[in-house]
């Protein structure tokens, strides 16, 4: 659609009445479910949708016809005109540290295709990657090839990632690595969590990758100008 291009996905599902289509890209919104389906996970896939598209100058929609009659969800993204002139550096901009920047980075993740995503990510940016998927593996990981910067999911399997960040503190193989929460938790009791358990720093899913790129070169996020988003 001139200067635009539409996605739609479509499905002959339980659908949505009105009022859930409102909210359906609420975190953790939910519909009534049924029997079968009572153990249903947290409603973090469209929130993540819709981050994902927007980060991308896009949006996404929901409609439904009502319930048993399914649902379409449209993505509406710009098209490609050329890629745009790089970004000015900020005159302020701290110059990397010299020498002695971290160049191992373990990335601990229990959903298997996120971590090698984020581990690509990071290799692509030239750093060694360790990824593990539970906390036992991190902590004998991270024995092995002590990490300058852990990158580590807070919902983990086993351990949650506050533990694993308190043995990581205490181990002195890795007592002074960088630790970075990457979660799906944003509340104020949840950052006031990680920093008890001695993480350094903390960033929401979906990443953005500017910023990890930044925090892994700089050792931190550069603030901007109040008027722009952060």
């Amino acid at each position: 659609e001139a200067k635009r291009v539409l996605i739609q996905v479509e499905d002959n599902g339980i659908g949505m009445r009105a009022p859930l289509i409102e909210h359906a890209f609420d975190l953790f919104t939910q519909a009534e479910r049924s029997a079968d389906r009572s153990q249903g996970g947290l409603g973090i896939g469209l929130a993540l949708v819709r981050s994902l598209v927007e980060l991308h100058g896009g949006a996404v929609f929901a409609a439904s016809p009502g319930q048993g009659l399914g649902s379409t969800f449209t993505v509406s993204l710009p098209l490609f005109a050329g890629a745009p002139p790089p970004a000015a550096e900020p005159e302020s901009a701290p110059a990397p540290a010299r020498g002695n920047t971290p160049r191992r980075v373990l990335v601990v993740d229990d959903n298997v295709d996120a971590a090698d995503m984020l581990g690509a990510f990071v290799h692509a940016l030239g750093y060694e990657v360790d990824l593990a998927h539970d906390a036992d593996t991190a902590l004998e990981t991270a024995r092995r090839h002590p990490p300058g910067i852990c990158l580590l999911d807070i919902g983990l399997p086993d351990t949650d990632g506050y533990e694993l960040a308190r043995r990581l503190r205490a181990d002195p193989a890795t007592e002074h690595a960088t630790l970075v929460a990457v979660t799906g938790y944003g509340q104020e009791r949840d950052r006031a969590r990680a920093a008890e358990a001695g993480f350094d720093h903390y960033l929401i899913k979906p990443v953005a990758t500017d910023k990890l790129a930044e925090l892994l070169k700089y050792g931190r996020v550069r603030s901007r100008p109040a008027a722009m988003p952060s």
